[in-house]
């Protein structure tokens, strides 16, 4: 029966093997023992052709994080943390040991004052010459732009084994980092400075709580950017409450005097026609809207959010960030991807636009949301992970600049095999 059990894993798992050469062997394994331990003599032959049956309806998974992966108990507990994860409810007084410090919030590049230069006297930078953040080229700024001007690679470089040896390749097009790029597109570029990004739109404060206050207690944020004539600004702006209901999500027009350059919509999901159709307000009305549901005593959440308060020009003190929460097993200077914590943690697929149509910034609310709630379920028990992680080095790229996309390798091997009495697959979580 156990024989049975395997060939039907091996055929479910079909295109997890050649990753995950030995998947098919522990979970038909585990399998079995739980169909015995619930059965007996006069059962258990039966109860093994129900689970194999059951085996034989669940769609082909194509990930490990796919619903179809794992034991049939496997399968159960998971729904049953996702209910429990739909129903779990965050409050301030268990999220205030895991907000940052001040001096933590320097470290990793968050802008915790208001410069000391006059704010928003030059929104933009038409007639000035700049250096393309895509290339390396010099050009001019102006909305009147060559839309292929720049030949690059929009992908990010990742170091890779082919015959043995680490080889360094661009995740868009798999060329080795010395190749020329591999799409063509508008020169842009980006600012980090906080006196230059103040000159373009002044940074403030939240609102102080007033003696009525209906601001949010918690809130997770997250914010699709656009290249423009002003650097790069925020376009779309998405607010959820602590329940995960969402509260603001809208389009935001650009300053007068500021064109777009590039919508990036690989990234940010946003097409022109959505600017023209539904960006109404521009970022000052944006802030004023923002008032209503969150202030200085509001717990915000979000994934890279230094840069998302940046667009925002919003200074804030209370910030919990899944990207400091969740870190790099490998330490600085890297950091998890939000799709990847999401998959591993969630088991929830987002961004799945494959470079194509890009993000959706209510949908990566949503996802840190659940990140903060599933760490808080698990205390904090997680390997590499845990309130000290606030205290490392900054992970990821030099702070304050852009993190659009992750990369991932492969491993390739044989799926032949008997099951043993040994595992050596990745354990499959309990919590989506």
């Amino acid at each position: 029966m156990l024989k049975s059990v395997y060939d039907h894993y091996v055929v479910l798992y079909e295109q997890l093997l050649p990753q995950y050469p030995h998947l098919a062997h522990d979970h038909s394994l585990k399998h079995e023992q739980e169909v015995y331990a619930a059965s007996n003599k006069f059962t258990y032959r039966n109860a093994v052709i129900q689970s194999v049956a059951a085996i034989k309806r669940r769609p082909i998974p194509t990930s490990y994080s796919h619903p179809s992966v794992g034991t049939e108990a496997d399968i159960v507990a998971r729904a049953q943390a996702k209910n429990s994860l739909a129903a779990f409810r965050l409050s301030a007084s268990v999220l205030d040991s895991h907000v940052l410090s001040v001096p933590d919030l320097e470290k990793w590049g968050y802008i915790t004052a208001v410069p000391e230069v006059p704010g928003g006297e030059r929104p933009s930078m038409t007639g000035s010459v700049v250096k393309c953040e895509r290339c390396p080229e010099m050009f001019m700024v102006s909305p009147e732009f060559d839309p292929n001007a720049c030949l690059h690679h929009w992908g990010k470089p990742y170091t890779r084994s082919v015959n043995g040896e680490r080889v360094r390749t661009y995740s868009c097009c798999s060329k080795h980092v010395s190749e020329e790029g591999c799409v063509r597109g508008p020169h842009v570029f980006y600012e980090s400075n906080p006196d230059i990004l103040h000159a373009r739109h002044s940074f403030s404060f939240l609102n102080s709580p007033s003696r009525s206050r209906s601001a949010l207690d918690i809130a997770a944020l997250d914010c699709e950017m656009v290249y423009t004539t002003g650097g790069m600004r925020v376009a779309r702006v998405s607010v959820v409450d602590g329940t995960g209901k969402s509260i603001f999500d809208e389009f935001v027009r650009m300053d007068d005097g500021v064109e777009v350059l590039d919508f990036n919509t690989r990234f940010s999901g946003i097409t022109a026609s959505d600017y023209v159709s539904k960006a109404l307000l521009p970022l000052a009305s944006i802030r004023k809207s923002l008032d209503a549901f969150i202030d200085t005593h509001t717990i915000l959440i979000g994934h890279a959010l230094e840069n998302d308060l940046r667009t925002l020009r919003i200074i804030h003190h209370r910030c919990i960030d899944t990207a400091i929460l969740f870190p790099h097993p490998a330490g600085a200077p890297y950091r998890r991807s939000l799709r990847d914590l999401a998959r591993d943690h969630l088991q929830t697929k987002i961004q799945t636009g494959d470079g194509s149509t890009g993000h959706s910034s209510l949908e990566d609310a949503v996802a840190t949301l659940d990140l903060v709630k599933f760490f808080i379920m698990n205390k904090g028990n997680l390997p590499g992970i845990g309130s000290a992680a606030s205290k490392r080095a900054p992970i990821g790229r030099t702070p304050g600049t852009p993190n659009p996309s992750g990369s991932g390798s492969s491993a390739t091997a044989s799926r032949t095999g008997t099951p043993s009495t040994s595992s050596r697959s990745p354990s499959v979580p309990v919590y989506v």
